[in-house]
């Protein structure tokens, strides 16, 4: 009897070593399929038990991405009932289901940081500063949806430049410090074509136009940009114009009128054009100067 359990006892014993010595060979093998997307990521006990009570018997493996797909149509109700805490819980299921699909990462946040905002800023069923205040955090939430879905889906363009887009609406309290942030990662991270290159570093110049600590970035960034002449848009001429007039930028050799617009009636238009459009962000140092000796 002694021998029949002690022989019971190495067994378990040299199953227990070789499944230690299996565990890290099996943990790098998950991880890099996880990384290379050809499996779904593993769910933690928190996800566990969110699946759980949301009544998911079978939410894993292949069946994920259909039932994220399912449970995403059900969006479109939520959304003309206004009922924006049934939709966030909807979408935290859909992209806990298919995280590796960017698209459910850029709806959620549209409705988050867009439809959940604007409905509850025009709830006037609601107290004035309550109606704000439950508008900014839905807009910072879907804003950290887009966070997560970057995380979840590192090399996307979309979702970096939809988070840039969602922080530099000029009617929205804009924060073009985040913007800047967000292009640059994207310009560090992502692996880009010349024109997807140059798109994303004309943004990131017109939000380091309207970045003060940031001006003298945005002019050496935008006399580069005006080295290729098909970046040579209003937009970017204008900026750089106003940048060699501001008292924080260093200029060694500014551009003349001649090189930025061609002719004096064009540049009087174009800064036309500058200095009536509303943007309180943007700066103005001399211009209005300029326009008179124009």
């Amino acid at each position: 009897m002694k021998r029949s359990i002690l022989k019971v006892l190495i067994v378990l014993m040299v199953l227990a070593l070789v499944g230690m010595l299996r565990m890290p060979f099996e943990q790098k093998l998950t991880k890099e399929l996880e990384e290379e997307h050809f499996i779904a990521p593993s769910f933690n006990l928190e996800d566990r038990a969110s699946l759980s009570q949301k009544g998911f018997v079978a939410s894993f493996g292949s069946l994920r991405p259909g039932l994220a797909a399912l449970y995403a149509l059900t969006s479109s109700g939520l959304h003309g009932r206004s009922d924006w805490a049934g939709l966030e819980d909807t979408f935290e299921t859909v992209v806990l289901l298919d995280p590796y699909n960017a698209y459910y990462w850029d709806l959620g946040a549209w409705h988050l940081a867009y439809n959940a905002a604007s409905s509850t800023r025009e709830n006037m069923e609601i107290p004035p500063l309550k109606r704000l205040q439950l508008a900014a955090e839905y807009r910072e939430k879907g804003g950290q949806f887009y966070d997560r879905g970057i995380r979840a889906n590192p090399m996307s363009l979309s979702l970096r430049r939809e988070k840039a887009r969602l922080w530099s609406h000029p009617t929205r309290d804009p924060d073009y410090q985040k913007v800047a942030e967000v292009l640059e990662g994207a310009l560090a991270d992502l692996e880009l074509n010349v024109v997807q290159r140059e798109r994303l570093e004309r943004e990131l110049f017109y939000a380091l136009l309207r970045t003060p600590e940031r001006v003298e970035d945005a002019y050496h960034l935008g006399r580069r940009l005006f080295g290729n002449p098909k970046n040579r848009v209003p937009s970017l001429v204008n900026g750089l114009c106003v940048l060699q007039m501001h008292p924080r930028v260093r200029v060694e050799t500014p551009l003349t009128l001649t090189q930025l617009y061609g002719d004096r009636e064009t540049a009087r238009r174009l800064l036309e054009n500058y200095f009536t459009i509303e943007d309180d962000a943007k700066p103005m140092f001399g211009v209005k100067d300029l326009l008179d000796s124009l």
